[in-house]
């Protein structure tokens, strides 16, 4: 991801530096070529900010869930056979806990894993390949496969945690009506990793555009 931000800083440089050559010129038309120049700046760095802002968001909220997940998890499996032991919270669900935390915690790895570029690659053709044939099968990828996944699992995982919320659904045999904010980890999960898709195809966009 970041060597696409890297191209598109360097193309807006070259633009702007572009800009001071026209003004120190006095060359008929200059002022038009300078208002289209800069209105193409703009819009690398509109497009670049978006691209960053998605991606910080899936990688903030991925490294949050983590701090937050992965101690809960040791104390939730530590705890429960120390209580056990005791003979104390025998009917605790400790372990669906356990459980229902480390799932949260897969869900929301996603976004952080695609923005991060942590996800499964094939390094030995990619890196063969120049940057502009990386930016189309990454765009490719993102636009065919990646965010119609997305979009079908974000519509079809809410529905589901809607109407576990609306039937009452019971977590882990307890009295507990949580369910629901289980399954709402699959959309949740799944809208990390479609922010995290449309900066990675943001910026392919630009690579491809940038001349």
């Amino acid at each position: 991801m970041r060597r696409f931000l890297a191209l598109d800083q360097r193309a807006a440089h070259a633009f702007l530096a572009e800009i001071d050559g026209e003004r120190q010129s006095d060359r008929p038309g200059a002022d038009d070529q300078d208002l289209g120049i800069r209105s193409h700046a703009v819009i690398i760095y509109a497009v670049n900010r978006a691209a960053l802002i998605l991606e910080q968001a899936a990688r903030k909220i991925g490294v949050a869930a983590a701090w937050a997940g992965i101690p809960l998890m040791v104390v939730l499996a530590c705890l429960e056979p120390v209580l056990r032991w005791a003979g104390l919270g025998g009917d605790l669900p400790f372990g669906e806990a356990s459980t229902a935390a480390f799932f949260a915690l897969t869900m929301t790895s996603f976004g952080y894993a695609y923005a991060a570029g942590a996800h499964v690659r094939l390094e030995v053709l990619s890196r063969r390949l120049s940057p502009r044939a990386r930016a189309a099968i990454e765009l490719t990828g993102t636009v065919l496969i990646v965010l119609p996944l997305c979009a079908v699992v974000l519509m079809d995982g809410t529905e589901s945690a809607w109407r576990s919320f609306q039937q009452a659904e019971r977590w882990a045999d307890t009295s507990l009506t949580l369910q629901w904010l289980l399954r709402a980890w699959v959309p949740a999960g799944f809208l990390l990793l479609m922010l995290a898709s449309i900066a990675s195809a943001l910026r392919a966009i630009m690579t491809l555009a940038a001349k």
